[in-house]
């Protein structure tokens, strides 16, 4: 049973990913290299929600190109079903603290691993939104 929580207001886009428990998030290096990472997310009216570490390697590839991918995978990366183009953005102040808060409520996990980051190793989490901009590719591609 998964434990993300969606409103009602999905896109087409998102509906495959709406039962997923982590999401295989792509971002691109400056060659084009592709890089996947697995992340717990939230989807919330239509968006979808991710929590990082602010000086994290895909914080730094999405600040400097906005395109990624998102499809289905399981914890350790292996992509689950079709990926689809989007748009990331790296959110700062209220807007982080309420990505924060989403991925927390979607899965337990991120509650103590953020207070984790924050009070003993005095990191920053930051939320990261991702607009869905294309169709689900095929799982061959």
């Amino acid at each position: 049973m998964s434990t993300t929580k969606t409103s009602t207001k999905t896109t087409q886009g998102l509906d495959h990913l709406a039962g997923a428990r982590t999401v295989l998030l792509t971002t691109f290096r400056k060659d084009g290299t592709p890089v996947g990472t697995p992340v717990v997310t939230a989807i919330h009216d239509g968006v979808l929600y991710a929590s990082t570490l602010e000086n994290s390697g895909k914080v730094k590839r999405i600040r400097r190109d906005a395109r990624v991918t998102v499809g289905p995978c399981t914890l350790r990366g292996a992509p689950t079903g079709p990926a689809v183009e989007a748009r990331a953005r790296v959110l700062d102040g209220a807007e982080s603290r309420r990505a924060n808060r989403l991925t927390e409520s979607a899965n337990w996990i991120n509650r103590p691993i953020h207070l984790y980051e924050r009070l003993i190793r005095r990191r920053r989490v930051i939320g990261i939104e991702m607009t869905v901009t294309g169709a689900p590719e095929s799982a061959d591609s």
